[in-house]
């Protein structure tokens, strides 16, 4: 189970097992899944499901439901989110009315924003995971929980600019949606849609960006990646080089050594 203590009434479950049985049970949040690998199973509402991979597994709050395996090993992910924490987190005034089907087939798209939510989890990056709950969110509640597509976003009336000087000078610094929201006096939604329209990327994907535009500069000065990461405000530096690669194609120690022949 993975929950960070700055995001309150959220957790992402990966589970990997074979021949564990759930019994009757419910949970005081919404639950967002999505079946990886295997079939599972369930009863709800009187009716027993089978969810192949590929299918989305959305629980209500308090909804009584089974669970188990139905093939010899299964592998999914899960998210949970407190009811309470919808309002903040979506920032609008109707919030989901509750999944009205709850095995519905995806064509990949929530289940991509869950495996990227767990990869921003592991690296404990708040901007990053704070944008990509948000997505998770709005695409799911959307598509199959009764929530309208959000209304445009206010005009920009500088906020981007002003967001993006932030980005560019506490580029080193741990930057939340949080913090940013509070500069502009924005909500989240409305100024990554602002900030995306703006510079064609969202602010979490600018501020790494950023990131690497700087340790191009240091490791070009002999700095080792160990130390460009940990100044940059990676992780590790297993996550500086997979950004790093990510963005010019190269790792770190590959860019140096191009650079010194």
């Amino acid at each position: 189970m993975l929950a960070r203590p700055w995001l309150p009434g959220v957790e992402l479950f990966h589970a990997d097992f074979s021949g564990q049985p759930f019994g009757r049970h419910s949970h005081d949040a919404f639950a967002v899944g999505a079946i990886l690998q295997g079939v599972g199973g369930y009863q709800c509402r009187g009716v027993r499901h089978a969810l192949p991979a590929g299918t989305l597994s959305l629980m209500n709050p308090e909804e009584p439901h089974t669970g188990h395996a139905e093939s010899e090993r299964l592998v999914y992910r899960m998210l949970y989110v407190e009811e309470s924490r919808l309002p903040a987190l979506l920032g609008r005034k109707r919030l989901p009315t509750g999944f009205r089907e709850l095995n519905p087939t995806d064509d990949g798209a929530v289940a991509a924003g869950l495996a990227r939510l767990a990869e921003a989890f592991e690296r404990a990056d708040a901007l990053t995971l704070e944008s990509e709950l948000l997505d998770v969110l709005e695409r799911v509640f959307v598509r199959h929980g009764g929530l309208r597509p959000a209304a445009p976003a206010p005009r920009d009336g500088g906020v981007t600019r002003i967001l993006r000087d932030y980005l560019e000078n506490h580029h080193a610094e741990a930057v939340s949606l949080e913090c940013l929201a509070g500069l502009v006096q924005r909500h989240p939604r409305h100024l990554i849609e602002a900030f995306r329209r703006a510079y064609g990327v969202p602010p979490h994907t600018y501020l790494l960006q950023r990131r690497v535009r700087e340790a191009k500069r240091l490791l070009l000065d002999g700095q080792p990646p160990l130390e460009v990461a940990l100044a940059l405000g990676f992780y590790d530096q297993a996550h500086f080089s997979g950004t790093f690669k990510r963005f010019t194609g190269v790792t770190p120690g590959q860019f140096r050594h191009a650079a010194r022949a």
